[in-house]
């Protein structure tokens, strides 16, 4: 009878949401600009290579992430969204590895993931290399 009366929600069972929202994501053309052009750092564990760049917190807080598949690689919108949809998956399970070390140092992370492959891998390789990636950048940062 207590039962009934007393409901949880998510955020009680799970306190640690693993969660993917649009604040996270990297849009803005300035600073994917910045990226790529000279300063940035570059770790790869294949099929996945990661390039980032510390910033300050004022221009940017937390870590935001772009990815990126070339049409080069998979010619077919189809193929490249599954890409897209597993790369994103396992960054979203695994993103706490990089989330604290980001805080901890008190700036602000930009990070693209670029898929090097011509071929679709499976999910849970894809994780396990996503895992070794979030590691080595953990290392270098």
């Amino acid at each position: 009878m207590l039962a009934a009366r007393f409901s949880f929600s998510p955020d009680m069972l799970n306190p640690q949401r693993n969660t993917f929202k649009k604040s996270e994501r990297l849009c803005s053309r300035i600073l994917i600009d910045s990226l790529f052009q000279g300063a940035s750092h570059s770790v790869s564990a294949y099929p996945i290579r990661a390039v980032f760049l510390p910033v300050d917190t004022e221009v940017q807080t937390g870590v935001s992430v772009l990815i990126s598949v070339p049409k080069k690689r998979f010619h077919d919108a189809v193929d490249r969204n599954r890409v897209k949809r597993q790369i994103r998956e396992a960054y979203r399970k695994n993103k706490h590895i990089l989330v604290e070390q980001a805080a901890a140092s008190g700036k602000g992370l930009l990070v693209a993931f670029v898929y090097v492959s011509d071929k679709i891998e499976a999910t849970d390789h894809i994780e396990k290399r996503m895992v070794r990636l979030l590691d080595k950048m953990k290392s270098e940062l």
